[in-house]
C-alpha cells in the first residue's frame, strides 16, 4: 500500500495531537499519565470527526456506486469501523501501562517522545492493516465491474452480458426458435464528438439506448459491445421481421435528434444482420455480423446489410 494512501489520515492524528502537546507544552514541562491519555482521546476523537464530515479524504476506499456494491461497501465500512476501534484500544493500553509505569509521577517529555512514536508504529499498521482489506475490496469491485450485466452509461447490457447470453443460446442442442443479431454502430460517431464534445458523444449514445428499448419487444435484448457500437438479439421472429425492426431503428434515428445546448445532432446507423445458426460460435456470430456492418459502412452509411 503506498504511503500516501495511509498518510491522510495518521498526518491528521499527529497533527491534532502535536497541536494539544504544544499547548500543553507552554504551559509545563511534564505531564501526568492519565491527562497524555485524554490528549490522545481527544486527537482520535478529532481525526474520527474529520473523517465523517469528510474533510479527510478517502474517497477511495468507499464503494457506493450501485446497488451490486452494496455488500462490499458495507464491509469497508466495517473495516474502517475495526480500524477505529482498535485505535481507541491502543489508546486505552498505552494510558494503562503510563500508569503502571508511573502511577503517582510525573512524566517527562523526552519519555512521551517515544511513548508517541511507539504509538505512531502502532496506527501505522493497524491503518495498513485496514488499507489491504480495502485494497482487497477494491479487486472485487473491479471484477464486479466487468461481470455485471448493465452498461453504467447506456443502462443497456453490456458485453460481458451478451456473451454469458450467447453461450447459453449456443450450449443447447437445437435451437427452439430464430435468432437474428443486429449489429449497430453510429456514423461519423468521431465528428459528433469533435464538434460537440465527448459529453455530447455520451448523450447520443443514452439516447440511442433509450430509441432501441422503446422500439424493441419485451424479449429482444440491447447489448453495448463497444465505444459507440451496440448489439441487439431479436428472438422469436424471421428473416422479413427482423429487416423490418432494424429498418424501423434506422428510420427513427434519421428523423429523430437529440438535443444538446440547445443544438440538434444528427445521427444515422449502419446495421449489419445475420441469423444464429446451429454449430454456430460466439466468433462466427460477430464475424458474421462486423462483415455485414463493414459493407454497410462502405456501401453509404445509414442502412442495412445481410450476412448469411
Amino acid at each position: 500500500m503506498e504511503y500516501n494512501q495511509i498518510n491522510p489520515f495518521l498526518f491528521h492524528f499527529c497533527k491534532e495531537l502535536s497541536i494539544h502537546l504544544e499547548s500543553v507544552g507552554s504551559r509545563q514541562s511534564t505531564i501526568a499519565p492519565a491527562e497524555f491519555a485524554e490528549l490522545v482521546s481527544n486527537a482520535t476523537h478529532e481525526v474520527l470527526e474529520a473523517y465523517a464530515s469528510g474533510e479527510i479524504d478517502l474517497q477511495a476506499y468507499r464503494n457506493t456506486a450501485a446497488d451490486e456494491y452494496k455488500e462490499l461497501a458495507i464491509k469497508s465500512i466495517d473495516s474502517y469501523a475495526q480500524t477505529n476501534e482498535q485505535i481507541e484500544k491502543i489508546t486505552e493500553e498505552h494510558a494503562i501501562l503510563l500508569g503502571e509505569k508511573t502511577p503517582d509521577s510525573l512524566i517527562n517529555f523526552e519519555k512521551i517522545t517515544e511513548k508517541f512514536n511507539d504509538i505512531q508504529t502502532h496506527l501505522s499498521d493497524e491503518v495498513s492493516r485496514a488499507n489491504e482489506v480495502i485494497y482487497t475490496l477494491l479487486e472485487q469491485v473491479k471484477n464486479l465491474e466487468v461481470k455485471t450485466s448493465l452498461d453504467p452509461l447506456t443502462k443497456t447490457y453490456n458485453r460481458y452480458a451478451l456473451h454469458e447470453h450467447l453461450r447459453a443460446i449456443l450450449d443447447k442442442e437445437k435451437l427452439d426458435f430464430d435468432i437474428f443479431t443486429l449489429m449497430i454502430d453510429v456514423d461519423n460517431f468521431k465528428i459528433i464528438n469533435d464538434q460537440y464534445g465527448h459529453i455530447a458523444g455520451d448523450k447520443v449514445l443514452i439516447f440511442l439506448a433509450k430509441v432501441f428499448k422503446k422500439a424493441l419487444r419485451d424479449g429482444d435484448r440491447v447489448y453495448r459491445f463497444g465505444g459507440e457500437e451496440f448489439i441487439i438479439l431479436l428472438n422469436r421472429t424471421d428473416i422479413e421481421g427482423a429487416q423490418l425492426v432494424a429498418e424501423r431503428l434506422l428510420t427513427l434515428c434519421r428523423n429523430n435528434k437529440p438535443l444538446f445546448q440547445n443544438q440538434q445532432i444528427s445521427v444515422t446507423l449502419s446495421i449489419g444482420m445475420t441469423k444464429i445458426m446451429e454449430n454456430d460460435t460466439i466468433d462466427t456470430i460477430i464475424e458474421r455480423s462486423d462483415t455485414a456492418l463493414y459493407r454497410a459502412k462502405n456501401s453509404g452509411k445509414d442502412r442495412l446489410e445481410m450476412e448469411f
